[in-house]
């Protein structure tokens, strides 16, 4: 039981409980010296009633029996030598007897130290259980939500790959890898080991508890003006995933994204730093990926956007070759680019090849265009531009301005014509 010295040693939490459980009526509001105040207060009252109960359990003292009486008078007998006789007939000064009043004197035990009767358990209803166990579920939660790590160690050897969890050989590293999707949307997928949580855990010390995991984008820009690496936003993240899907706006752009623990005073705890890439203009001889097909149907496209043909490139055609099964096309020391043996000599050869239509031309900004009976959206200066299909046959377009009253207009005809003709594949010999 906690004494009187012992409560101010006590944590407010601890006081609370405390006095939860002595019944103190507004401990939910109160300081800690009041806590500590009202539980001496409760203490004191339960000491002097367990002495009050002890006093009466106490069985009195009977009075002595006629008996008893009659017994004490009787001294007919001879007494037997005391030593003070003895010492007497020898000469010697018998001992001083201790005083009567001072034998009685006892020291009378303090009410604080008359043990506390034990308290029962507080009754914790139903609901209560079921919030903690709730608070509980969410710390463990949020804990799992903070660990970046997604590969284990399993004697000795790298386990990777999420649901489809395989051994992996190689050897386990950090990384992450940055790819462009389109103008509009990166993708970054991530590998990081559980020692390096730890690491990061051990140098944020208590920053640690409030870190928040994070992807930071960074825009790449020009060396020579002092721009090399500018903070674009930071991205909160949780465990349990690898990849992660990034908007950018203004293409083309280049970017690079590391991945670490924000702290919440603006500390950046970086993990690992991925690979440099950069958008491409919209519309520029590029084909949107609309249904966000996977990433293996057109690796080679994605590959050469995310700057996997320059140098420094090593873990991202480490990502490719890995996800892929397939070894990706790099540059040698010469300048040309290499790839896999296997696919140099093949069977067949795809060519697929395909025209649109682009018509473009600028009017007055008042005015209102139509090309073949289709209104055209109008820029700020009065240039619009149309993307059309090309199919093989003569097409006959006509481009229409008028003005915003509707007492002018001016048409200009376009007459194209595409004759698509695939060629026979042709054999050559290697002396060719």
């Amino acid at each position: 039981m906690i004494s009187n010295a012992d409560l101010s040693l006590q944590t407010r939490k601890e006081l609370a409980e405390l006095a939860k459980n002595y019944g103190v009526a507004g401990w939910h509001s109160m300081r800690k010296d009041d806590l500590v105040t009202e539980i001496k207060k409760v203490q004191r009252r339960l000491r002097r009633k367990a002495a009050t109960t002890a006093k009466k359990q106490t069985p009195a003292a009977k009075p002595a029996s006629s008996t008893a009486k009659r017994a004490t008078r009787k001294s007919s007998a001879p007494a037997l030598p005391t030593e003070s006789t003895v010492s007497a007939s020898r000469g010697t000064p018998a001992p001083r007897s201790a005083s009567p009043a001072r034998s009685k004197t006892r020291k009378t035990p303090s009410r604080n130290d008359i043990p506390l009767p034990e308290l029962s358990e507080p009754k914790v209803s139903a609901k209560t259980l079921r919030i903690r166990a709730e608070m509980r579920r969410r710390r463990e939660l949020m804990q799992k939500h903070k660990d970046l790590s997604t590969s284990t160690l399993v004697g000795g050897t790298a386990m990777s790959g999420g649901t489809s969890t395989h051994r992996s050989s190689s050897p386990h590293s950090d990384r992450i890898v940055l790819l462009v999707r389109d103008s509009y949307w990166l993708q970054t997928s991530w590998e990081i080991t559980r020692n390096s949580v730890q690491r990061a855990q051990s140098a944020m010390a208590e920053q640690w508890h409030t870190a928040v995991p994070t992807l930071r984008l960074l825009a790449v820009g020009d060396v020579a003006s002092n721009r090399a690496e500018t903070v674009s936003r930071d991205i909160p993240v949780h465990g349990g995933v690898s990849n992660w899907y990034i908007d950018v706006q203004d293409p083309p752009s280049r970017y690079r994204v590391a991945i670490g623990y924000l702290a919440s005073n603006g500390d950046f705890h970086c993990l690992c730093r991925s690979n440099v890439v950069e958008t491409p203009v919209p519309g520029d001889c590029e084909r949107l990926d609309e249904h966000w097909e996977d990433i293996a149907e057109d690796y080679e496209r994605i590959y050469a956007l995310s700057g996997g043909l320059e140098s420094g490139s090593a873990d991202l055609r480490a990502a490719f070759e890995e996800r892929l099964q397939r070894r990706m096309p790099h540059v040698n020391e010469s300048g040309s680019t290499t790839g896999d043996p296997s696919l140099l000599r093949q069977s067949k050869l795809r060519l697929d090849v395909d025209a649109e239509l682009i018509v473009f031309g600028k009017t007055d900004p008042t005015a209102s265009v139509m090309v073949s009976g289709h209104p055209v959206k109008l820029q700020e200066d009065g240039a619009f531009t149309v993307r059309m299909e090309l199919p093989d046959k003569r097409q006959v377009l006509p481009v229409t301005a008028e003005t915003r009253d509707g007492l002018r207009q001016r048409t200009t005809v376009i007459a194209v014509e595409r004759n698509t003709k695939a060629m026979d594949t042709v054999e050559l010999h290697e002396n060719n």
